[in-house]
């Protein structure tokens, strides 16, 4: 069962990584990057650098400088935030929300052939299996090092 296992978290690894290669690609293929576009795509209707990082998992400073980007470049704006004096709420501006919308077509043609190249994928078993690993994970407790 071991080997089962470390082999099948080797394979997730695998398909990260290649996933995260096609994110880029279909970035750039509207002329954005990955993090540019999972920072457009989180701030949507608004909301602040540091709920995107969180949400992101991301380091606050790296959120800012590619949010200070996509506003310099008209993809996104800030907006004064009721809520905070300090800490505005970035939204998507049209031209932001017109590449998010080509993301998607881009995004909705991939997964057609992604379901044309293995469409006996057990897709929704596939799922299942992840979500009660993210579930494991979540809830495993880290080992101390002074053990």
């Amino acid at each position: 069962m071991e080997q089962d296992i470390d082999a099948t978290l080797h394979a997730i690894w695998e398909a990260n990584r290649l996933l995260r290669d096609e994110g880029e690609r279909m970035a750039a293929s509207v002329g954005q990057t990955h993090a540019r576009r999972m920072v457009l795509q989180t701030a949507g209707s608004g909301a602040t650098v540091p709920d995107i990082a969180r949400r992101l998992r991301l380091q606050r400073q790296s959120v800012q400088r590619v949010a200070d980007q996509l506003v310099e470049e008209g993809f996104a704006c800030y907006q004064d935030n009721p809520r905070h004096r300090r800490s505005k709420r970035l939204l998507t501006t049209p031209a932001g929300d017109d590449v998010l919308g080509r993301l998607a077509d881009v995004h909705d043609d991939w997964i057609r052939e992604i379901g044309e190249l293995v469409p006996s994928a057990p897709w929704g078993d596939m799922r299942r299996g992840l979500e009660a690993l993210v579930d494991a994970l979540k809830t495993k407790k880290p080992e101390t090092q002074n053990e």
